[in-house]
């Protein structure tokens, strides 16, 4: 299992969890969390810490497995574990996946009504023409694109478009480099896929959690 995928609903924390589930972050990520402008996302990165520390623990991490915790000059969270992760949230649902087989990134949206003609900046020709008005294809390449720009590290959204997703295929391209991303099944509202180098990681593990993130433990 070099890929494990942790899938929860995002639900409202009591105070009293909200207190209890923040305790146990390191300083550096309860200060990312608390600049979340609302309530809800505040509740979704507390979930998605949750499903990180469930993630180490499949692979045999355990005790205070997220004390290490911190982001690189770059913004992005980094333990001193021999693993990589990638968290993502977004209204009803949240992601965490960890790898024990290279970077790692996962995005996931709710569809709306955007579509590839809204972001002409970040998606190429091809990748327009691909999506049209289909707001579901457009989430397609988007999520593919996000999950691409986490496992290599971008540092700038601007970074997008040079991702090319080739809609065809499983393939992204990216700065000399190709990335297999996989669609993961969200239901028919949201969209998400992950982003690895490894074309023969095809083991990954999918899971949805949910009363489970209420259980410590050891």
């Amino acid at each position: 299992m070099p890929i494990s995928v942790l899938i929860a609903h995002d639900f409202v924390l009591s105070t009293a969890l909200e207190a209890a589930w923040m305790d146990e972050l390191p300083l550096d990520r309860r200060i990312q969390i608390s600049r979340w402008p609302s309530v809800r996302s505040r509740h979704r990165s507390l979930i998605a810490s949750r499903l990180l520390r469930e993630g180490l623990r499949q692979f045999g991490h355990r005790g205070t497995v997220l004390a290490s915790l911190r982001y690189t000059p770059r913004g992005r969270p980094t333990l001193d574990l021999p693993v990589d992760f990638s968290i993502s949230h977004c209204e009803g649902r949240v992601v965490c996946a960890v790898s024990t087989d290279g970077s790692i990134g996962v995005d996931v949206e709710a569809i709306g009504t955007l579509t590839g003609d809204d972001f002409p900046r970040y998606l190429n020709d091809g990748e327009r023409a691909w999506a049209g008005r289909d707001p579901r294809r457009f989430c397609a390449v988007w999520t593919r694109k996000e999950a691409v720009a986490k496992a290599a590290g971008a540092d700038s959204l601007d970074k997008l478009r040079d991702i090319d997703t080739r809609p065809a295929g499983e393939d992204a391209a990216f700065a000399g480099q190709l990335w297999q991303t996989s669609a993961l099944d969200m239901g028919s509202a949201h969209v998400a896929h992950l982003a690895f180098r490894n074309r023969c990681a095809t083991r990954v593990s999918s899971a949805w959690l949910e009363l489970d993130l209420c259980i410590d433990r050891a």
